[in-house]
């Protein structure tokens, strides 16, 4: 049984469990219009994230995992800087799930002084049919990286871990097969929800060649007016101490160093392996084309070799 097999049948029943429980299930409205940002893991929600936080209308704080994990409340108030008592409370007080996510992130974008909140967290896409029947308001983003790039990324990812009060090498090396299916997984996912006016596409390349042009693309669709402020992302971002270290480039100038990364960085027989078994996915969103154009997107910083 590969890694990703076993990973699931180790995890996803004891997720589903979770899921099927009366506080989760139980029916809510809210009258919320958040933004979610979902997608596959190493596609860029994070600096999608780090530029919608950036708006000065939009509280966009750490993945909080609200939607698609059980919640661990004093994690959660150490993530966005809350009293634990406060969230156990608000968690207890709370008759559902949805409820408790409402009022947490109600919270939060008031202590933030923003009208919206947005929760990015991968996985989000994942659970969108539970999202829009508890927050029918809500504005999705799907942001979208070419599949070989996201599997050569995350065949090493984490590259380290936290032990201790220093972070470690992890030595990951999955397998690219393991990886590819990851990103058919969620992208197949994300666009059994097109023709949802609810529900956006951002192709991560278009967000890294033409930042301005397709940041406004993203607040037309979270009906919000564009503001500069967006194109100051990393001096709101360097303000911040939720980020975890292992996603530093959020804090940088926007580059295109990894833009079609996978031509140098996968063998013949591993592009072959991703056409096989996303081929039609890639040509869906234009990958099969040239490689993106690059040359927009300033170049990466010295230290920096990879995107996220």
């Amino acid at each position: 049984m590969n890694p990703l097999k076993r990973f699931r049948k180790r995890f996803e029943p004891g997720l589903r469990l979770y899921y099927a429980t009366p506080w989760v299930r139980a029916p809510y409205t809210s009258d919320e219009s958040p933004i979610i940002v979902g997608g596959c893991d190493r596609s860029g929600t994070t600096l999608l994230r780090a530029t919608l936080d950036s708006h000065p209308e939009i509280a966009a704080g750490p993945e909080s995992w609200v939607f698609v994990y059980k919640v661990k409340p004093d994690w959660l108030a150490e993530e966005y800087g809350f009293e634990p008592s406060f969230v156990r409370d608000l968690m207890r007080d709370s008759k559902s799930l949805a409820q408790f996510i409402d009022r947490f992130m109600d919270a939060y974008r008031i202590r933030e002084n923003r009208p919206i909140w947005c929760e990015k967290s991968p996985r989000n896409i994942l659970r969108l049919d539970w999202i829009w029947q508890r927050f029918p308001k809500a504005r999705v983003i799907h942001i979208v990286r070419d599949g070989r790039d996201v599997a050569c990324s995350l065949r090493h990812h984490p590259k380290r871990k936290r032990v201790g009060d220093e972070y470690v090498p992890t030595n990951i090396n999955r397998p690219i097969s393991q990886c590819i299916n990851q990103w058919k997984r969620y992208v197949e996912a994300g666009i059994a929800h097109r023709g949802d006016e609810r529900y956006m596409e951002v192709r991560y390349e278009d967000l890294i060649a033409d930042y301005e042009s397709t940041t406004k693309r993203i607040c037309a669709h979270c009906r919000v007016d564009w503001s500069p402020e967006i194109l100051d992302r990393e001096s709101r971002q360097q303000q911040r101490k939720d980020m975890e270290i292992v996603n530093p480039e959020v804090r940088q100038p926007l580059y295109g160093s990894a833009v079609a990364r996978w031509k140098r960085d996968l063998s013949e027989d591993e592009q072959a392996l991703c056409l096989e078994r996303v081929g039609h996915l890639l040509e869906a969103f234009g990958y099969l084309d040239e490689a993106p154009d690059a040359t927009n997107a300033a170049p990466a910083p010295a230290p920096m070799k990879q995107a996220v």
